[in-house]
């Protein structure tokens, strides 16, 4: 649970201020019916992981973090094996943000009444 929160916290923030409240307060302040918005905004966030999220391009960016994390936990230098491993549960955790804004949404859906 530490890995999520220390890596995905961010990037679930990110989803949260894009996709769940522009949604929240359309659903409370629009006085303009948009059928299934809500399905929208769900396909678009699915979307948006497939378009944007280069899984080598993201890998490669956080091994360096990744890397120092391990050392700092370990008080030693990680063998290579232990930063893959790490880098493979970051990049799963990052699936895991992209499910946990889709149920936001539907949470969302359930609280406004809206199918």
């Amino acid at each position: 649970m530490m890995i999520y929160i220390k890596n995905q916290l961010g990037y679930l923030l990110f989803l949260f201020l894009i996709f769940v409240l522009p949604l929240i307060l359309f659903y409370q302040f629009s006085t303009y019916p948009l059928p299934y918005i809500q399905y929208f905004m769900l396909g678009v966030l699915f979307l948006f992981q497939y378009a944007f999220f280069k899984e080598k391009e993201f890998r490669r960016s956080i091994e360096q973090k990744v890397t120092n994390q391990l050392q700092r936990e370990l008080k030693r230098t990680p063998a290579r094996k232990e930063i893959n491993q790490r880098l493979n549960i970051v990049s799963r955790l990052r699936g895991v943000t992209i499910v946990l804004t889709a149920i936001e949404i539907i949470v969302v859906m359930f609280y406004y009444q809206k199918f």
